[in-house]
């Protein structure tokens, strides 16, 4: 295997491999059917938690799980999508799709968490459960707004609670360091 096969990511790799098939040959004719099919995949993880997750929430943190194998880490994809903004010719349409989506996905994973392992409760005490309402929480937990009608009943709960918040905030620094580069390499590139 040569030095630049060896530094490509797996999904750099499977995104190299997939328009080679045929159903890439069939689907990637124009940039405007990849942005569909992104747009589309992208809408179909999140629909995946909205499908399986009130009857079992492991079907989607094993999804979850899986695509951090695949994408080597959490934060890859957003280096990917860096380097990808460095060529000259870049659609920023990429980026616009992917961003809402992973914020999307992060909290129904952390949802999927709380439904498994956390208690949520209100103010008084009173157990809340259902899809929403672990959703909602979880992205109040991620965007860290706290709005406190809805509280960690438990330990656990606690702790994935400041785990969500703190990737929440390690995210939006991460994602704004990333657009704040992308615009400076951008300004240089069309010097």
């Amino acid at each position: 295997m040569n030095d630049k096969k060896k530094k490509l990511t797996r999904a750099e790799r499977f995104g190299a491999w997939l328009p080679s098939t045929k159903f890439g040959k069939a689907v990637f004719t124009s940039h405007k059917n990849v942005i569909i099919f992104f747009a589309a995949f992208m809408l179909f993880t999140h629909t995946l938690y909205w499908t399986t997750a009130w009857w079992s929430p492991w079907f989607y943190i094993l999804f979850m799980a899986l695509g951090v194998w695949f994408g080597q880490g959490i934060f890859n994809l957003f280096s990917v999508i860096i380097k990808q903004s460095m060529e000259k010719e870049w659609d920023s349409t990429i980026l616009k799709i992917a961003v809402p989506f992973i914020l999307l996905n992060w909290a129904a994973f952390f949802s999927c968490l709380y439904m498994l392992f956390g208690v949520i409760q209100d103010p008084d005490g009173i157990k809340l459960e259902g899809m929403w309402n672990n959703f909602y929480f979880s992205v109040v937990t991620l965007t860290t707004l706290g709005y406190g009608n809805i509280v960690p009943g438990n330990f656990f709960a606690e702790l994935l609670a400041t785990i969500e918040s703190l990737i929440g905030f390690m995210g939006f620094a991460v994602l704004a360091g990333i657009i704040a580069s992308i615009a400076f390499k951008r300004a240089e590139i069309n010097k």
